[in-house]
């Protein structure tokens, strides 16, 4: 256990200092979310105020580039560039390297949700309560888990262009198709139908 715990704390501190992390996971789901909501301010959602339906979405979209993308293509360069080979010479065996991984993973996914509602919500001042914060933290970070799964199995890719452009694929087809960019009412019926 010991083992597995100095490498949550190894791979979050090198994760913290990754700037594709802050860039793609953080800043640009927080830009975008700053602009669509300006554009369609004052609009909703199936009854829904669009800040506040945005602000899921974005926080879905940052879980989704984080799990797939940064910590799928983390995990192929660790192989290739020897970090997994010097992280065995440590008592610490495969499995718990996936296992560390996956803990790191779900703190900094716990991070990310933290942060924006944490931030948003002191910029727009949503009426929600406590219990609805923490039950939508909650499912957000269950749901997180099947993306972690979907990074693990990219991340068996043997060659780095490849692993990045199924990751990009993945990440655009299923933030389009899951709405998380505009509404899926907005789309035509055979998208909906996909997307639902």
């Amino acid at each position: 256990m010991k083992s597995i715990i100095v490498t949550v704390v190894m791979e979050l501190q090198r994760m913290i200092k990754d700037r594709y992390f802050l860039c793609f996971s953080l800043l640009m789901p927080f830009v975008f979310y700053t602009l669509f909501t300006y554009i369609n301010r004052g609009s909703a959602v199936d009854g829904i105020d669009f800040d506040y339906y945005f602000l899921i979405s974005m926080t879905c979209y940052s879980l989704v580039v984080t799990s797939v993308q940064t910590f799928g293509i983390q995990i192929m360069y660790d192989r290739r560039q020897s970090w997994m080979n010097y992280l065995f010479t440590h008592p610490l065996s495969p499995p718990q390297y996936f296992i560390s991984r996956i803990i790191t993973q779900l703190l900094l996914n716990t991070l990310i949700v933290s942060l924006f509602f944490l931030v948003v919500n002191a910029w727009k001042g949503f009426n929600r309560t406590l219990e609805e914060w923490v039950m939508t933290s909650i499912w957000l970070l269950a749901g997180s888990i099947l993306f972690l799964t979907i990074g693990i199995l990219i991340a068996q890719s043997r060659k780095v262009e490849t692993a990045s452009v199924t990751a990009n694929i993945v990440v655009l087809g299923l933030a389009i198709l899951g709405g998380l960019w505009m509404p899926l009412q907005t789309f035509p019926n055979w998208v909906q139908m996909i997307g639902e």
